[in-house]
């Protein structure tokens, strides 16, 4: 691995208290690498949050630790909160067995794991496949307790048919529990309700073919079910739809984009929707992956709010947000711009920008030109978002690195190139400030792409 990839795997207490510094409000910066308590970076890619019957909330996902690519199953990672603030690490929960399908050298992605009233038992499903995607399964494992081990019960096909990206979900009205996953080699979307034990497939209900779309996901609302999914293009980032029916065996509505055209759902993919029902309100949670198809191991999450207004939905663009789990309330945090225009970078390396970036230009930066400012802000702790245009081929990456008053902080910002678009993204980087500090952005590994910063949005990491 590249030193400049390990940048963005190492952050210090700064990018730990990124996620923290709230106590029982969670805060997000959307793409950040988010750490536990232990410091550790959060391994649980592709995976589902869910509220255990103590209250607590459980995140499950793909332990992808020091992995350039798919094909390898390390394991199922637990993680525990109280508010969605600060994650314990519990336990690897399901973890490689010699000669089968869940064993190290097979693929096991997108775990979800749903509670059984009926056995009062949680059942985890997930995508077995092996390292080549030929043998195309899903696969069921079992605990009595929500973060102990689970036991692999067995792959196989639902209805004798492949299965590739998919998830699970529980109609938490009625306890009603559904499949929703990728067939026919991909090509359609499939939607069954599973058995009462929740280990097998009961009756298809839905087929939308030919549509080659993956990352399922279900919010039900006002008695309206609204499923979540985005196009498939291998691990590059495209936009995210939904649509809406009055029963998971349709009909289905026409799709609606979840975000701006252009915007690939902020370079993420659905993982998982959470509905967090408070004591005042009630949000409605996105949680996406941002994945880095060469380094998956260094892939990032980010959180947003889903906007519901009464008959659809919409992802929230924030860089930074706060939401209190109990009261079910959140807000965006606050924030100051530095724009390039009013930024100490060179005018020689300023260029218009033309998509309305305020201040009107954009740092032209390349491995000598870089983008420069002042704070003249309070000193603390702050989260840098990096607003950028980054256009190029699908999967390429860049790390922005920063200096304060000369000394290099550690970590990196990594951004993403979009494709047939100009629509600003941004990436965060914490960083350290004092009042007058000279801060300065450089590309680590310039590799000729046009890369234009917009604009930094400087947050307080309180």
């Amino acid at each position: 691995m590249s030193s400049f990839r390990m940048l963005g795997l190492v952050w210090t207490a700064v990018a730990a208290l990124a996620q923290t510094a709230y106590a029982a409000n969670a805060t997000f910066f959307p793409t950040t690498n988010m750490t536990d308590t232990a410091g550790n970076s959060i391994q649980a890619h592709g995976g589902a949050i869910l509220q255990g019957n103590d209250s607590a909330w459980y995140w499950f996902g793909e332990d992808k630790t020091g992995e350039t690519n798919s094909g390898h199953f390390i394991g199922v990672n637990c993680y525990t909160s109280t508010d969605f603030a600060a994650w314990d690490h519990v336990a690897s929960v399901l973890s490689p067995v010699a000669g089968t399908n869940i064993s190290n050298d097979s693929v096991v992605e997108r775990p979800k794991v749903l509670y059984n009233d009926k056995n009062d038992e949680y059942v985890m499903w997930f995508h077995s496949d092996n390292s080549s995607y030929g043998t195309a399964m899903v696969g069921v494992a079992t605990s009595k307790t929500i973060d102990g081990q689970y036991s692999w019960r067995g792959s196989f096909k639902p209805f004798g048919n492949d299965s590739r990206d998919m998830t699970v979900w529980k109609d938490p009205d009625d306890g009603t529990a559904y499949l929703i996953f990728a067939t026919n080699n991909n090509a359609d979307l499939e939607i069954a309700s599973l058995d009462d034990d929740y280990y097998n497939v009961s009756e298809g209900l839905y087929t939308f073919p030919k549509v080659y779309w993956e990352a399922p996901g279900v919010f039900k609302i006002d008695g309206t079910f609204y499923l979540l999914y985005s196009r498939q293009d291998g691990w590059t980032p495209t936009d995210n739809m939904y649509m809406s029916a009055s029963s998971m065996s349709g009909p289905w509505s026409a799709p609606a984009l979840l975000s701006p055209a252009g915007t690939y759902a902020y370079l993420t993919q659905n993982a998982y929707d959470i509905t967090i029902t408070g004591c005042e309100s009630t949000t409605y949670l996105y949680y996406g992956d941002h994945w880095d198809a060469s380094f998956l191991g260094s892939s990032t999450y980010a959180f947003y709010p889903v906007i519901y207004n009464g008959t659809g939905l919409s992802l929230h663009s924030t860089d930074g947000w706060t939401l209190d789990a109990t009261s079910g309330t959140w807000s965006d945090l606050p924030y100051t711009t530095v724009t390039a225009a009013a930024s100490t970078t060179a005018n020689t390396t300023l260029v218009p920008c033309d998509d309305g970036c305020a201040g009107g230009l954009a740092a032209n930066m390349t491995s000598a030109q870089t983008f420069s400012f002042t704070w003249n802000g309070a000193a603390g702790q702050k989260v840098l978002s990096l607003q950028y245009v980054f256009v190029g081929p699908k999967n390429a990456f860049q790390h922005v690195g920063a200096t304060v008053d000369g000394v290099a902080i550690e970590g990196s910002a990594l951004i993403e190139t979009t494709r047939n678009t100009t629509i600003s993204q941004a990436s965060p980087l914490p960083a350290t400030l004092a009042e007058g500090s000279e801060v300065v952005l450089t590309l680590l590994d310039y590799n000729g792409d046009e890369v234009l910063i917009e604009g930094v949005k400087v947050y307080d990491d309180r």
